[in-house]
């Protein structure tokens, strides 16, 4: 009886350490950021606007390279829908702007995700 309780708390504690190098490596993989930027629309000296209509932008940073995403909205977080797809060949990248007519008109939330 006591071989076999040896042989199990040895495989315990190997379980264990691979779990803890599975989790400390998790926790040092960095997440996708997706951040919104705000262009507003020129105007003259007098007040009059001119130029392209403001809308956002996004900033996407620490992807992976050649791994497709996409960005996503939803109103309730229940149902997404695809507003821009996209890959690169490096690690960050700034979306092309999103006019406020193209848009969804309410609220709504943003996330990106990949797509393979």
């Amino acid at each position: 009886m006591g071989e076999v309780t040896r042989k199990i708390k040895s495989r315990l504690g190997m379980m264990i350490k691979t779990l803890s190098l599975f989790f400390a490596t998790v926790m040092l993989t960095q997440a996708v950021s997706l951040e919104i930027n705000i262009a507003y629309q020129k105007t003259t000296h007098l007040g009059h606007p001119y130029g392209g209509p403001g809308g956002i932008y996004f900033e996407i940073k620490d992807i992976e390279p050649l791994i497709p995403y996409w960005v996503q909205y939803s109103y309730d977080l229940k149902v997404w829908h695809d507003l821009y797809n996209f890959g690169n060949f490096g690690t960050n990248t700034t979306s092309p702007i999103f006019h406020w007519y193209e848009l969804p008109p309410d609220k709504c939330f943003f996330r990106i995700i990949e797509k393979f």
